[in-house]
């Protein structure tokens, strides 16, 4: 997903009670079954959702979910995060099951045979529910109609992070994968997308999803609308690639087909085939991110061509395994999905469009990161919906920018070699030990320093002093505002002749070095610039006896 940047140029699970979908035994593996004079097995049972099937009305918002649970320890009751009113037609193997409630969004159901189910054992657990019409605050993430901008009808079904028990009964742990088969229903003339392999009739489309690393947060995604022109966008070795316009969009005339093929490629080189079978679909939608990338269909605003398209396409592309293939351990990982996507995409425009290119990049990273209302890790309990903007600017800088400036660009991309191109979640813990491997650094104090906190981040500021004296005396002096943050960046000094000098500032990766760096450059300085390649998140203050000039205010996310 990338958030909609303003600037034109994206914990701890709660246990299951009564439930817990946990990962289940190997199917080869031995299983003890009760001897046949056993009693009933009783009690909560656990289990991890295998499979999904979902049929969806698309006019009737009705909605059917059967799901294959593998049980991984015995008993008669299951239960799973489900925030429908009601459930109806709930069955157990066919059967309609015993003692169904919905409460405190749960959904519990229990062996209507009263036997219940021995740990190795399979139960299909199916319930209805018509889906209401609405969306999490500030955000696409619900089941939603809009008017798109060629006149036609935009129906999405967007899951999230944690969010896919808003369409049935689901694990909405962020770290689990399944495989999902849709059967959507809809009007004649309208055109769905749903991950998997596609096969459209007049009034039904189905979307059977078989490949490993399918997360809920991005696979629970469909869309249907009627005025999409199909625009090819040509071949990356084995997969087509095709976007799906509307017309005014100007998308088809803002995205180089050959770049975007280029960023596959980029990816499929360092990470390992694409994931999801021989189709990438780019859809353009009404959307309230500039873009989503679900498992072989990725969502891109209808007004992206006025922004970042190339930039918003790149960082999509990259989920495909950065978030999608390899995903997020909890909902408080969120920063590294972001933030890799990011950086992937960043070192693909310095290898492709260069380093100018992508320091632009950078720059809006730091920009972006100026003034947030929370760390990127709340130390708090905050909502997703809420901390999640503050991941795309700060996280890039603090997880990879700032480190390759330390340590080099093949040190962190060899880091994330070794977390990409296999199906599994990772934490931010993961990411940070990947990171010391590559790099020989300690950066738990510096990961800790820099991204995680209660309430807004006050980053750290630099004092540029000139002399006017014929050596230019220059004092830069940082106020790091925190332990372990540690960092690295240039004064950039210039004279009137033409005359140019960096200064070197390194606070060490822990932030215990002198703050103060005084340099003789040999010219009276007219100008000094800090940090102007966007290597730190450091911000510049007033020199002293002028007026304070406060931080802009924080520029919004998401389109109004």
């Amino acid at each position: 997903m990338r958030a909609r940047l303003a600037l034109a140029l994206f914990v701890v699970t709660a246990p299951l009670a009564c439930g817990d979908a946990t990962p289940a035994a190997p199917a080869d593996a031995a299983v003890d079954a009760p001897p046949p004079d056993a009693g009933p097995i009783t009690g909560p049972a656990r289990f991890a959702v295998e499979h999904y099937d979902y049929d969806l009305d698309l006019e009737g918002r009705r909605a059917t979910a059967r799901l294959r649970l593998r049980v991984s320890a015995g008993g008669d009751c299951v239960a799973l995060p489900f925030r429908p009113a009601s459930a109806e037609e709930v069955t157990l193997d066919g059967a309609p099951a015993r003692d169904v409630a919905v409460a405190d969004g749960r959904l519990t159901a229990c062996d209507p045979t009263g036997r219940g189910w021995a740990a190795g054992s399979t139960v299909t657990l199916a319930a209805s529910a018509t889906l209401p019409v609405g969306t999490l605050r500030s955000t696409q993430v619900g089941f939603s109609t809009r008017r798109d901008l060629a006149g036609g009808n935009f129906t999405y079904l967007l899951s999230w992070v944690a969010q896919c028990d808003r369409f049935g009964p689901c694990d909405s742990d962020p770290g689990v994968f399944a495989t999902y088969h849709f059967n959507v229903t809809h009007p004649e003339g309208t055109r769905v997308f749903c991950p998997g392999t596609v096969t459209p009739t007049a009034t039904r489309t189905e979307c059977d999803f078989a490949f490993a690393g399918g997360p809920t947060y991005s696979t629970f995604g469909v869309m249907a609308g009627q005025r999409w022109v199909e625009r090819p966008l040509g071949r990356a070795g084995k997969v087509t690639l095709t976007l799906y316009d509307l017309p005014g969009s100007g998308l088809a005339e803002a995205l180089d087909p050959g770049r975007v093929q280029g960023m596959v490629n980029f990816m499929v080189e360092r990470f390992g085939p694409y994931p999801y079978g021989d189709a990438l679909r780019f859809v353009v939608a009404p959307t309230t991110w500039a873009g989503f990338e679900h498992p072989g269909n990725i969502a891109l605003a209808q007004t992206l061509a006025s922004g970042n398209p190339e930039h918003t396409t790149f960082h999509e592309i990259a989920h495909q395994w950065a978030g999608d293939q390899t995903t997020l351990a909890s909902t408080r990982d969120f920063v590294w999905k972001e933030a890799m996507a990011e950086y992937l995409s960043f070192v693909y425009e310095a290898t492709r469009l260069g380093e100018a290119r992508a320091l632009t990049s950078a720059r809006i990273w730091k920009d972006s990161a100026r003034s947030l209302r929370f760390h990127p890790v709340p130390a708090g309990d905050v909502a997703i919906n809420d901390f999640y903007g503050s991941a795309y600017g700060a996280g890039p800088m603090v997880l990879f920018r700032q480190l390759e400036v330390r340590y080099s660009r093949d040190a962190v991309m060899g880091a994330l070699r070794e977390l990409l191109g296999r199906p599994r979640a990772i934490s931010l813990d993961d990411v940070r030990r990947a990171l010391e491997a590559r790099t020989g650094a300690s950066l738990a104090g510096y990961i800790q320093g820099w991204l995680v906190g209660d309430g807004a981040p006050a980053w750290p500021t630099a004092r540029i002093e000139r002399n006017t004296t014929a050596d230019g005396a220059v004092t830069v002096t940082v106020n790091p505002r925190g332990s372990g943050r540690g960092m690295m960046f240039v004064v950039r000094v210039e004279g009137a002749a033409g005359e140019r000098q960096d200064i070197a500032v390194d606070l060490g990766v822990d932030g215990s070095r002198p703050a103060t760096v005084t340099a003789r450059p040999g010219f009276v300085v007219t100008r000094a610039t800090l940090d102007p390649d966007a290597q730190a998140l450091v911000y510049e203050e007033p020199a002293a006896g002028s007026a304070l000039v406060e931080a802009p205010p924080a520029r919004p996310w998401l389109a109004p």
